[in-house]
């Protein structure tokens, strides 16, 4: 039951705390949020000023409760504490914050005063309220200086005053009893400590926030410099692993060329000889030696493409002529498989680098005539212009193969991530040679994607500046507009 009501309890504070919260939000204007020294100092103004004539009505009501003859004076008191409530509407409404500042003090001043002549001078139960005045003033203007002099000018200015009618008039007669007087100054000594010490709590919540605020800062920073060394780290690696590879293909492809070299004699040996059981022997050897090179040749140009240190050969062609010479690189493919080829090829000039455009259509051709047995491949071109006016080539290649199923169709142009059917069966493959031809294709400008579907067939789109550009970082991707007749299919890897 005691858990209860102490949850209870907790409920309703964290309420009203709330409450309040929204109240003091609601007063800070516009113009200083966002500023987080001037609100902070808002806050603080804002706090004081809706607290403290709560806390500073205090001694009014214990003058009405404890002298037996309240007076005009006592009503000035209470009037001049309430006046702080207006402070924060005003603030709301727009009027200077530093004005407000000034009066505030110039009020708070009075009022002290102002009790402190009509009841006992130095004497009097309400003079420890003096010493909130410099506590106050630093909790409103923080570290700006400008105002110091202001503040202390007004504080001077209102003592000199009081000190001067104190001595020149005669004050009233005090007929509090001693009993009542002691009673009043230990109720206004402990609201004027209540009031600091909400002003203290507030200013260290402040301040500790600051604190964790810098030390986040400081974590950031850390996290930065290790980010930046890490960076740098990768990048020596990354030089490291450029250079390496530059080494190993050259040291691997020297014994495979001299493989290649043998195979060939040993072929044309048994051709002379008529040995048909040793040609097919070393066609075996020779198309493995021819393998390895292509692998080594295309890890050699994706370290190159992302290291950005891929030379191009930027030149006015024939489109066609390109297209052409890709597909009867790979002739030889597409009839084992029992396919021919259909061509819808537009009259396209274009300034391209037809060695590396020849590279990427090679690699996707092939890929159409593994995957496809008895069966089209057909290769389009158009071009067609962006909205900002910028024209592209588009080549289409498409197979009515097996095609891809939707859960692999992330993986398509990804690193060694041929799927699994790819891999075990007996097409084999690792997709390297799809991954260097999207990487080289946005290293042009231009990019390459793939529509499929499983059982139907594939298509791969490429698309490139008609007046070709380099673009090492990202490809252009900006709005294409596909043809209707595009066949969705699947593209395996190679």
């Amino acid at each position: 039951m005691s858990n209860v009501t102490t949850a209870t309890r907790s409920g309703v504070f964290q309420s009203i705390a709330s409450a309040y919260q929204r109240l003091i939000d609601f007063f800070v204007p516009a113009s200083i949020k966002g500023d987080r020294q001037e609100e902070n100092q808002a806050r603080m103004f804002l706090i004081s000023h809706t607290m403290g004539p709560v806390l500073g009505n205090t001694v009014p009501l214990a003058l009405f409760l404890f002298d037996p003859t309240p007076g005009i004076d006592m009503l000035v008191l209470a009037l001049s504490i309430t006046s702080f409530w207006l402070f924060p509407p005003l603030l709301r409404w727009g009027v200077s914050y530093k004005k407000l500042v000034l009066t505030s003090v110039v009020n708070l001043n009075f009022c002290i005063l102002w009790s402190c002549y009509f009841y006992g001078g130095v004497a009097s139960p309400t003079l420890p309220w003096l010493l909130i005045i410099p506590i106050l003033s630093l909790f409103y203007i923080g570290g700006e200086r400008r105002l110091q002099p202001h503040l202390f000018g007004i504080s001077g200015g209102c003592f000199i005053t009081f000190v001067a009618f104190y001595t020149l008039t005669t004050p009233p007669i005090n007929d509090i009893p001693l009993v009542a007087a002691q009673g009043l100054g230990l109720i206004s000594t402990i609201a004027a400590l209540c009031y600091v010490a909400t002003m203290a709590i507030y200013y260290s919540r402040i301040f500790d926030a600051g604190i964790e605020m810098e030390n986040e800062v400081k974590r950031r920073m850390q996290a930065t410099d290790e980010l930046r060394q890490a960076v740098a780290y990768a990048d020596r690696v990354s030089s490291m692993k450029s250079e390496f590879l530059a080494r190993m293909s050259h040291e691997l492809r020297t014994p495979l060329n001299a493989v290649l070299g043998y195979s060939e004699l040993l072929r044309e040996d048994a051709d002379e000889s008529g040995d048909d059981f040793m040609r097919r022997d070393v066609d075996r050897i020779h198309d493995a030696a021819t393998y390895l090179i292509r692998m080594i040749n295309m890890i050699l140009d994706l370290s190159k493409i992302e290291a950005g240190r891929m030379g191009f050969d930027f030149k006015s062609q024939k489109l066609s002529d390109t297209i052409q010479n890709s597909v009867d690189a790979k002739t030889a493919l597409i009839e084992k498989n029992n396919n021919r080829v259909e061509y819808h090829l537009g009259d396209i000039d274009a300034v391209i680098d037809e060695g590396r455009l020849q590279q990427v259509l090679e690699s996707v051709v092939e890929n159409a005539a593994k995957h496809t047995e008895n069966g089209i491949i057909t290769l389009a071109s158009r071009t067609f212009t962006y909205a900002n006016g910028k024209t592209m080539i588009q080549i289409d290649v498409r197979d009515t193969g097996c095609g891809i199923r939707a859960e692999d169709m992330a993986t398509v142009f990804e690193t060694f991530s041929a799927s699994r059917e790819a891999s075990d069966g007996r097409y084999g493959g690792t997709g390297l040679s799809l991954t260097v031809a999207r990487k080289m294709c946005q290293a042009m400008g231009g990019s390459i994607n793939v529509q499929s579907q499983a059982g139907v067939g594939s298509t791969f789109i490429i698309t490139l500046p008609l007046k070709g550009h380099v673009d090492m970082s990202q490809p252009d991707t900006e709005g294409d507009v596909l043809p209707e007749d595009n066949v969705a299919g699947r593209a395996s890897a190679a």
